[in-house]
């Protein structure tokens, strides 16, 4: 039988493309240290190593690169990535792998590791940290701690420093010292054609375009970034991570209580992030689990499990003193995590590092007493499966109705009360923007276009975080629940929340238009990525670049 002429360009088309592969890799050797190329070839052992690292943040997503090169300087990201185009080979670049759709990798591709990227050089004069894209915040913030000083850093520790910085950089110092971008004084980057530039703030002031576009404009569509240079900030004397909680679970994590309707807790929460008077409170996040669907609903008397989680600079009474103001009538239950500042600073990323936008399911195995006496590994930072989307809420506020559709867009039939004793958690995280920082700064000079909103909101489905669980493989029971949590996310996307509007793309979900993630500066942005960033074929895309 004939071979039908479809096939046979398939064919030819699987040809060409191995064979430029092949001609790819063998010129990688030739270029840099066998060592430093990792792929699915050769030995059981290197293959092991290969599939290690392809492994991503999000286990949800898995993807086969052609080749990981553990690049260890801009040198050598330059030979990579003109290596690879001049075969026509794509490219993805990877810092700490957090891309919640993958885009920080894909299949097919050149995958460039920054992780050996990770000197932290500290000019004390200046104020001027010269830190590798590579860096975690585990290693960073205790590098810099380490010397009195610190940068407006995340809430994960194995976040990487530079993907979080383009995105914009929301965490626990955000009421304080505003998105990290904001402090992006200067970069090295390897632009489009292959070439290595310095971008560096004037002496007055004056920013480069392509450095605005780093500041919060997304990662790698405009170059791929080995070095950023940020500004520090004096490191507080005393500094407290602390959670409030409301309405807890019952021991089997079913039903939480009803101490205080969420209404309540979310307005006082609120009130306590848009005051004047709570400049201790340096930056907070307001978890709000989602519960299964009852009637009657009313917004304002239904109970969610509620946690706030907060840095404070000052000391307990201080804090005491600021938990009685915020909400002395709805007494929560006060647990400090970590304590630090310049006097216990050792050991910053691991005393301090906040772990606020993940449920731990190994909490939950505790707390049902399921594992009596057994150590409990921390999963809070370790890989999982997951889906976010997000939106914000606006300047104004939510006012009544947004008050009532948000409730119930967590008031769900698609969340099931076995959930959370199964390691699926459905829930939002609400992360404070408004502050000192933005009320002093209510302009800028960066490509983050939601300065003036009041919070993030960020809708999260994760499941299987408990080894125990992971190691069951397909028989788990958790996914007979997965896909109506996956529809709770699709739902929340379209549901409608007044007072609300746009979207992070620090918690990017691919069905959000690219649009939406840079609002009024997309067009600029646009502009920029093509006089500047010598990319005519656009080789520096993924799915949520700007094109």
């Amino acid at each position: 039988m004939a071979q039908s002429s479809s096939s046979s360009n398939i064919g030819d088309y699987y040809r060409d493309y191995f064979e430029k592969a092949q001609k790819c890799l063998d010129q990688l050797r030739e270029r840099l240290p066998e060592t430093r190329i990792l792929t699915a070839q050769g030995a059981l052992a290197e293959q092991e190593s290969y599939f290690v690292a392809a492994q991503i943040f999000n286990t949800r997503l898995q993807f086969n690169p052609l080749a990981i090169v553990l690049v260890s300087n801009t040198d050598e990201v330059a030979v990579t990535y003109k290596t690879a185009i001049a075969n026509q080979i794509p490219v993805r670049v990877r810092g700490g792998g957090h891309d919640h759709e993958g885009d920080s990798t894909g299949t097919n591709v050149v995958l460039i590791d920054l992780s050996q990227i990770d000197h932290v050089l500290i000019d004390k004069a200046a104020g001027i940290a010269r830190i590798g894209a590579g860096n975690r915040f585990n290693k960073l913030t205790t590098d810099l701690a380490n010397e009195d000083v610190m940068i407006a850093h995340g809430t994960c520790a194995t976040v990487c420093v530079s993907g979080y910085t383009f995105g914009g950089g929301w965490g626990p110092w955000t009421r304080k010292m505003g998105m990290n971008c904001e402090h992006l004084k200067g970069a090295t980057i390897v632009l489009g054609d292959g070439s290595v530039a310095e971008l560096d703030e004037g002496p007055d002031g004056q920013v480069p375009e392509l450095l605005w576009a780093l500041r919060g404009g997304g990662g790698m569509s405009y170059g791929i970034v080995t070095e950023l240079r940020l500004q520090t900030f004096p490191l507080p004397k005393e500094l407290i991570k602390f959670e409030l909680e409301w309405n807890p679970y019952n021991p089997e994590h079913t039903v939480p209580a009803c101490d205080h309707p969420t209404l309540q807790v979310l307005q006082a929460w609120e009130r306590a992030i848009c005051s004047a008077e709570t400049s201790k409170l340096i930056g907070t996040n307001l978890k709000i689990n989602g519960i299964p669907y009852r009637e009657p609903f009313h917004y304002q008397t239904v109970c969610h499990n509620c946690v706030m989680y907060g840095y404070f600079e000052g000391n307990r009474a201080e804090l005491d003193a600021f938990v009685l103001w915020a909400f002395g009538s709805l007494p929560p239950t006060l647990t400090i995590d970590g304590e630090g500042g310049t006097d216990p600073k050792i050991g910053y990323g691991e005393r301090l590092m906040s772990s606020w936008d993940r449920e731990s399911f190994a909490d939950v195995v505790q707390d049902m007493s399921l594992e009596q006496g057994v150590p409990i590994p921390p999963d809070l930072d370790a890989p999982a499966p997951h889906k976010i989307t997000s939106r914000l809420v606006n300047a104004d506020g939510l006012g009544d109705k947004g008050y009532e559709q948000l409730l119930r867009s967590l008031t769900s039939p698609l969340i099931f009360p076995g959930n959370r004793g199964l390691g699926l958690f459905t829930y939002v995280t609400l992360g404070a923007i408004a502050g000192d920082y933005y009320r002093a700064h209510p302009l800028g000079n960066s490509a983050f276009p939601y300065r003036d909103r009041r919070y993030t909101i960020q809708y999260q489905a994760w499941w299987n975080t408990e080894a125990c669980y992971r190691e069951l493989f397909q028989n788990s029971p958790v996914y007979d629940y997965v896909n109506r949590a996956l529809d709770w996310i699709e739902t929340a996307r379209q549901f409608d929340i007044p007072g609300t509007s746009g979207a992070f793309i620090s918690f990017k979900d691919s069905a959000v238009p690219t649009g939406v993630y840079f609002d009024k500066n997309y067009e600029r942005l646009q502009d920029i990525k093509r006089q500047y960033a010598r990319d005519p074929n656009n080789h520096l895309r993924s799915r949520k670049t700007i094109l």
